[in-house]
């Protein structure tokens, strides 16, 4: 060992010879220290892990990770992100009592579905001059929808549609329509019925052309007998290329602008989240109009709406309110009377016909046969 006192009061040889021996020292013990770890060791682990087992431990590691990574939020925040809302859209009345009373909290209570006569007389009392002071407000139609269709997970689709009310009202501006008539007679007709712009195979080069704007027109309706005419504009009027199915081809042309031009359009709107959940909302007349011409402008709507309903499906308007604003009111109308007359008139027509098949039932080929072309037919 080297000995410091004696380093301090040595001679300048003895200090270099013990300085020498001390760097030899501590040479000797770094190298016996890397000798030392560089020795296996007998109870280490010297192989890999399985494969398995190894990525068992990696979908931990990312587990952790991202466990790490997320905050916890609120369920309330989350419905606020997404945009969803907390209850059902339909009005739900579960375990609320019926009404005893002429006063009560309607929060509490079930809904007392009224006729249209005493829901028109409520908002006319409501928008009266001395309250909201709106005697010409309209009166709006909110019709709740059952979308559901007979499969599972099958729903109907949105639907628009075009009604001509026999009680017309002010509500928005008359529509521009543009008719294809192929005869001097038919154009005439149109003319006369509130046509904008009438012509046959000339007016259809003109749009090809570029002369007639088509930006002009909120509609285009023709006669049957200029179907193959038209159908190079397809390309041009894309969606408003009059068709069969949507009412703007025919004979009748008066009828079809009349009711392009002046009547009400309506849509249906299927719920985002609930998709059995449909809407439709359409005014259908005002307040200062006779009772007579309201209820017939609503049992026309409601009769038009119901027709869009699925084969073989449920029941299909399940509520009906009416609104009136300013007013913040809405009352239940009942709808037994506007649409059980075509469930009776579906359900004789089906008896009668189920009838007839039992009294001319026949074990013919040839019978089986023009079932099947029918059924193929409408199909």
């Amino acid at each position: 060992m080297v000995n410091v006192s004696s380093y301090k009061s040595g001679t300048l040889q003895d200090k270099c010879h013990l300085g020498l021996r001390f760097a030899v020292l501590l040479r000797s013990q770094v190298f016996m220290s890397e000798t030392v770890s560089r020795v296996p060791l007998l109870n280490q682990q010297r192989f890999a892990a399985r494969k398995g087992t190894r990525e068992r431990k990696g979908k931990k590691k990312v587990k952790a990770e991202i466990a790490k990574k997320e905050e916890f939020v609120p369920y309330k925040v989350k419905l606020a992100r997404l945009h969803v809302p907390e209850g059902p859209r339909r009005l739900v009345e579960i375990n609320k009592p019926e009404v005893v009373d002429d006063v009560y909290f309607t929060k509490h209570f079930m809904n007392v579905p009224v006729s249209l006569v005493d829901a028109v007389q409520f908002h006319r009392e409501t928008n009266h001059p001395s309250v909201y002071d709106s005697p010409e407000a309209l009166v709006t139609m909110k019709v709740e929808l059952n979308m559901q269709l007979e499969k599972k997970n099958r729903y109907l689709d949105n639907f628009s549609r075009i009604v001509l009310l026999p009680h017309s009202f002010e509500y928005q501006p008359v529509r521009k329509v543009l008719a294809f008539c192929k005869t001097q007679e038919t154009q005439e007709d149109a003319t006369k019925a509130g046509a904008d712009a009438v012509g046959g195979l000339d007016l259809v080069k003109r749009i090809q052309s570029g002369e007639v704007p088509l930006s002009d027109y909120d509609y285009f309706v023709a006669h049957t007998n200029m179907m193959a005419e038209i159908l190079p504009l397809r390309g041009l009027l894309k969606r408003k290329l009059p068709n069969v199915k949507n009412g703007s081809v025919g004979v009748n042309m008066p009828k079809m602008i009349q009711l392009f031009s002046k009547g009400i359009e309506f849509a249906s709107t299927r719920d985002a989240y609930e998709l059995d959940y449909g809407l439709v909302e359409v005014p259908f007349g005002r307040l200062t109009m006779p009772m007579e011409e309201l209820e017939a402008n609503f049992s026309i709507i409601l009769k038009d709406i119901e027709s869009c309903r699925a084969r073989n499906s449920g029941s299909f308007v399940t509520r009906c309110y009416v609104l009136s604003p300013p007013s913040p009111e809405y009352f239940v109308v009942k709808t037994e009377a506007y649409i059980k007359k075509k469930a009776e008139d579906t359900s004789s027509s089906s008896s009668s016909d189920d009838d007839s098949d039992n009294e001319n039932e026949k074990p013919d080929e040839e019978e089986g046969q023009n079932t099947s072309r029918a059924r193929f037919a409408k199909q």
